[in-house]
C-alpha cells in the first residue's frame, strides 16, 4: 500500500490495490454536499433580499432629500423680483412676496465708523506709552471697554490688545497700516449703522495715551450711518426726526430719592462722551438737571406714566447721526437707568426710510433688498415664478414615482401563458405595508386640512393622481397634469403652496348658523415645534364673568386644557396637541366650541413617514432587515455544522479506505505467496 499524510488527512496517491479510493471518497463527500448547497442557496435569496432593502432605502432617503428642500412656503412658492438696475441693488423674493412693481431710490448705504491715527510711527515696533503703563478707554455702541497699556506696549501689541480684549468681542478692530509714510493705527467700528461710533474716553484715558491716540489724534475717514432709501415717492419732503429714549422706574414722583446714588450717568452722542456724577441723596429731578447742564445737545426730562411710574425721557436733535447711546456699567453705574432700561420711543432719522443695514427685508413686503451702490434709483418688479413652482411639482412627483417604481419592481407578477412568476419581494408583507402607506398619503386629504374652509385638499384637486389603468407601462405610479396644477396655480397659488408645504400653517373652524367659517372668538396663538402634531383639533371652553371658567374645564383635542390668563393651552402627554395655544378674543359670557388646524403639507407629511420607515435603529425596513438577518445568521451556523459534518465524513471514509486497502494489501500478499507455493509444487509426469 502506499499512501501520503497532508495536514493529518490521509491521502491515496497510489493505491496497490488498483483501486482509485480518492475519487471515490470525493464523490461521495460531494453526493453530502446537497444539502449545504441548498442551504448556501437559501441564504443568497435572503441576502438578495436585504439587499433590495437597501435599494429601496436609498430611493426613500433621495426623496427625502428632495422633500425637504421644498417643505416650507418659500422653497416652494417661488417668487421672482428682477432689479431694473441691478449695480445699484439686486433683490430676492420670499413667498408673501405681491405682485407688482415699486420704484426705490438709494439715498445713502449704511457705514461703518473708520478712523486713521494722526500720529505716525516709525516702526510698528515703537513703544507707545513713553515708558508709562496706563489705561486706554473708549466706547462703541454703548460699550465701555478698558485696554490697560504696560510700560513697554508697542504699536502692534496695542492693536492687539484691543483685538483681544474680552468686552471688545470683535465690536472694534485695530489695525496698524504702513502708508508709506510710517505707520499709523487704523481703528474700524465693526457694525454698520448710525450710532454705532468708536469714542475715545480722553478723561477716563491716561493722558500719556490721550496725546497720541486721543479723541483728536484720529482722522475720521469714514462716518458710521443709515441706508436711507425712497420707496415709491415717499418721502415726498424729508423731514428729519430725533432720537427719543424713556426709561420707566419705580418711583412714584421726580422728587423721589435715587436709591442707587452716589453714581455716574454716562452717555455717547453725537460723537462724545457725555458724564455727570450723581450725589448720595439725589432725586429724579436732579438728575434730569444734570443731564440738561452739560450742554450735550440732549434734553431729559421725568414724567408720570398712566400707571403712575415716573419716565426719564431723553431728546436728542432732529438727523441721523444724532443718535443717544447709554453707556453701560462701568459707564453708568445707576442701576435704574442701565442701557436696557430705556426703549426707543422714535428713532433718529434724516427723514428717509432708515436702516442700519444695506440687507433690508422689512421694506417692501416680502422681498428683500441688497443694496449695493448710492445715488441710483431701480425698479423691482415681482412676480410669481409658475414654470419654476411647476418643476417644483413635477420633480416632488418624479421622485415619488422613483420610490413606487423600485417598490413596483421588487413585487411584480409576471405570466407568460400559464406561467406566473413572482419577483424578489412578491407577497412581502412589510413591503406591502410600505406601499399601502405612501398610497395613503397621497391619495388622502393633508393632515390639518378641512372640508369646509380648505379650497384645496388633496393632490389630486391639483392634478396629480395616481395611474389605474392595468397593463399602462405607469400603472401605479403618479401622473403629473401640469395644465391642471398651473390652473390651481393661477387660481389660488397659497392655497396650492399650503397643499405641499404648509409647514404647521394655522387656521380655526366654527360653525355659525349653519355656515362654516374662520372662528371669530378665538384664534390660534402659538404651538410647540417637535411636539404639537399637526391636525384637526377640537376646542370647547366656557366664558364665565368675562374669564375662561375653570368648570367645566376648557378641552382641546378631548383632553383638559390649561388656563393661562386669555388662553387655553393643550396638555396631556399623550394629546396630539399638546402645546397648542389658543387665545379667547371674545369674552361675552357663554359656551363656545370650534376646531383649531395645524397643516402639514404633501411634503412634510412624506418626509415623516420615510423618516419613520427608513430609521437606522426602529425604522420598517431596519426591523425587517434584522429579521433577514437572523435568519442569514441561523442558515451560517447550519452551514458551519454541515461543513464540520462533512469534514468528520470525509475523515472517517478516509480511515476506512485505509485500512480496508490494508487488507486488500494482505490478502494480495497472501494470493501472491499462495501463487509462489503453487508454482513451487512438482510436476506429476503423465
Amino acid at each position: 500500500m502506499a499512501d501520503s499524510l497532508s495536514s493529518g488527512a490521509i491521502r491515496f496517491t497510489g493505491l496497490g490495490s488498483g483501486t482509485d479510493f480518492e475519487s471515490m471518497i470525493t464523490q461521495l463527500v460531494d453526493a453530502e454536499k446537497v444539502k449545504s448547497k441548498q442551504l448556501l442557496n437559501w441564504r443568497n435569496q435572503w441576502e438578495t433580499k436585504s439587499t433590495e432593502f437597501d435599494k429601496l432605502t436609498a430611493a426613500m432617503r433621495a426623496l427625502d432629500s428632495t422633500l425637504k428642500s421644498m417643505n416650507t412656503t418659500d422653497e416652494f412658492l417661488i417668487k421672482s423680483v428682477t432689479s431694473s438696475n441691478s449695480t445699484a441693488l439686486t433683490a430676492t423674493a420670499g413667498s408673501s412676496t405681491e405682485e407688482g412693481s415699486h420704484e426705490v431710490d438709494i439715498i445713502a448705504l449704511a457705514t461703518t465708523d473708520m478712523h486713521m491715527g494722526a500720529e505716525i510711527f516709525s516702526s510698528k515696533d515703537d513703544v507707545i506709552s513713553g515708558g508709562v503703563p496706563g489705561t486706554y478707554v473708549f466706547a462703541y455702541a454703548g460699550r465701555q471697554i478698558a485696554v490697560d497699556i504696560s510700560a513697554t506696549t508697542t504699536l502692534s501689541q496695542f492693536a492687539d490688545l484691543i483685538n483681544k480684549d474680552p468686552d471688545n468681542r470683535n465690536y472694534v478692530r485695530a489695525s496698524v497700516i504702513n502708508d508709506g509714510s510710517g505707520y499709523r493705527l487704523q481703528i474700524r467700528g465693526m457694525d454698520l449703522g448710525a450710532g454705532n461710533d468708536f469714542i475715545v474716553d480722553d478723561a477716563a484715558t491716561n493722558p500719556e495715551l490721550v496725546a497720541r491716540f486721543g479723541s483728536a489724534s484720529f482722522i475720521q475717514t469714514q462716518n458710521a450711518s443709515n441706508a436711507k432709501l425712497s420707496v415709491d415717492g415717499f418721502p415726498v419732503s424729508p423731514t428729519p426726526t430725533a432720537h427719543i429714549l424713556k426709561a420707566v422706574t419705580a418711583y412714584a414722583d421726580p422728587t423721589d430719592t435715587l436709591t442707587d446714588a452716589p453714581g455716574t450717568f454716562k452717555f455717547a452722542y453725537d460723537g462724545r462722551i457725555y458724564s455727570t456724577p450723581i450725589s448720595a441723596g439725589a432725586t429724579v429731578d436732579d438728575l434730569v438737571t444734570a443731564i440738561n447742564d452739560l450742554g450735550s445737545g440732549v434734553t431729559a426730562s421725568a414724567v408720570i406714566n398712566d400707571d403712575g411710574k415716573v419716565e426719564l425721557m431723553l431728546e436728542g436733535d432732529p438727523g441721523s447721526s444724532k443718535r443717544i447711546n447709554i453707556i453701560n456699567s462701568p459707564g453708568t453705574t445707576l442701576t435704574s437707568f442701565q442701557a436696557a432700561k430705556f426703549s426707543q420711543v422714535q428713532g433718529a432719522t434724516d427723514g428717509y426710510i432708515e436702516r442700519s443695514t444695506n440687507t433690508i427685508s422689512d421694506v417692501v413686503g416680502g422681498v428683500t433688498m441688497n443694496l449695493l451702490k448710492a445715488g441710483e434709483s431701480t425698479t423691482l418688479s415681482m412676480s410669481m415664478d409658475t414654470s419654476a413652482i411647476t418643476e417644483k411639482a413635477r420633480l416632488f412627483v418624479d421622485e415619488v414615482n422613483t420610490v413606487l417604481t423600485v417598490i413596483r419592481d421588487q413585487t411584480k407578477v409576471d405570466s407568460v401563458g400559464s406561467k406566473i412568476t413572482g419577483s424578489i419581494l412578491t407577497g412581502n408583507y412589510g413591503l406591502q405595508m410600505i406601499q399601502q402607506n405612501l398610497k395613503k398619503i397621497l391619495a388622502q386629504r393633508g393632515v390639518g386640512f378641512d372640508y369646509d374652509t380648505d379650497p384645496l385638499l388633496s393632490l389630486a384637486s391639483v392634478g396629480i393622481t395616481t395611474d389605474s389603468a392595468q397593463g399602462s407601462p405607469s400603472f401605479g405610479l403618479l401622473v403629473f397634469d401640469e395644465k391642471s396644477f398651473k390652473a390651481a396655480l393661477n387660481t389660488d397659488p397659497d392655497a396650492v403652496a399650503r397643499l405641499f408645504s404648509a409647514d404647521f400653517y394655522p387656521s380655526t373652524k366654527e360653525i355659525i348658523d349653519g355656515e362654516a367659517m374662520e372662528s371669530p372668538n378665538f384664534k390660534f396663538d402659538s404651538f410647540v415645534r417637535g411636539v404639537t402634531q399637526a391636525g384637526n383639533f377640537e376646542i370647547s371652553y366656557t366664558i364665565s364673568g368675562g374669564v375662561i371658567a375653570p368648570s367645566p374645564p376648557p378641552t382641546i383635542n378631548g383632553y383638559p386644557a390649561s388656563i393661562d390668563g386669555n388662553k387655553i393651552v393643550a396638555i396631556g402627554g399623550e394629546n396630539a396637541a399638546r402645546g397648542l395655544a389658543i387665545e379667547v378674543i371674545n369674552t361675552i359670557d357663554g359656551t363656545y366650541s370650534g376646531q383649531a388646524q395645524l397643516k402639514s403639507g404633501k411634503t412634510e407629511e412624506l418626509s415623516q413617514e420615510i423618516k419613520k420607515l427608513t430609521d437606522s435603529q426602529s425604522g420598517t425596513l431596519e426591523i425587517l432587515k434584522n429579521n433577514y438577518q437572523d435568519i442569514m445568521d441561523s442558515i451560517d451556523e447550519k452551514l458551519a455544522y454541515e461543513e464540520r459534518r462533512l469534514a468528520l465524513l470525509e475523515r472517517t471514509m478516509r480511515m476506512r479506505f485505509a485500512n480496508l486497502e490494508a487488507v486488500l494489501g494482505t490478502y494480495d500478499n497472501i494470493s501472491n505467496q499462495l501463487k509462489s507455493q503453487i508454482a513451487g509444487l512438482p510436476k506429476s509426469s503423465s
